[in-house]
């Protein structure tokens, strides 16, 4: 808890130090799918927040995953990612902006059974957004690789590294 704790209270000293745009901020829902290594791919959701750093074109990007609970053996492991990161977009104030985005992800680890210790990763990958009539809204996918795993106390570690993708709606203030 301690750590989770320390990562939220980066991530907001990360938003008070942001570029002066200060309307350019991106809130964002999204739903995702996360094919793990050692244990089963889950479903789930997400929430996130991005703004400018010092131009248009690098935003800082922090988000929060909820999946469902991964089988592994006889036992349920619920992994919930922390992200704080960086996107590159390539052409922000276009209708259609690829982007490429990485950051480091502390994934808050769960099990009945099993002693697992909370452990941090990171991530890699692109997206896009396209505008939906209006700059207000945008529709975003993007797919990523997370490098994780998972320390297992009692024994070897879970190796959780995989593909995640996401799809969802952003509203774009600015």
């Amino acid at each position: 808890m301690k750590k989770i704790k320390i990562v939220l209270a980066v991530l907001l000293l990360s938003l008070l130090c942001y570029s002066p745009q200060a309307f350019a901020i991106d809130l964002y829902g999204f739903g995702s799918y996360w094919e793990k290594g050692d244990m089963d791919g889950t479903w789930g959701v997400g929430l996130g927040v991005s703004l400018p750093i010092i131009i248009d074109n690098i935003r800082l990007d922090g988000r929060a995953h909820f999946f469902e609970d991964s089988d592994y053996g006889r036992d349920t492991v619920t992994v919930t990612p922390f992200d704080l990161g960086v996107q590159l977009h390539l052409m922000p104030n276009g209708g259609f902006d690829p982007y490429l985005l990485g950051g480091v992800s502390y994934n808050y680890v769960d099990s009945k059974h099993l002693n697992l210790d909370s452990k941090f990763g990171g991530y890699l990958g692109a997206g896009v957004d396209m505008e939906l009539g209006t700059s207000l809204f945008k529709l975003f996918g993007e797919i990523l690789y997370r490098f994780s795993d998972i320390e297992n106390v009692s024994g070897s570690d879970l190796d959780v590294s995989g593909i995640t993708a996401n799809v969802g709606l952003k509203i774009h203030f600015f």
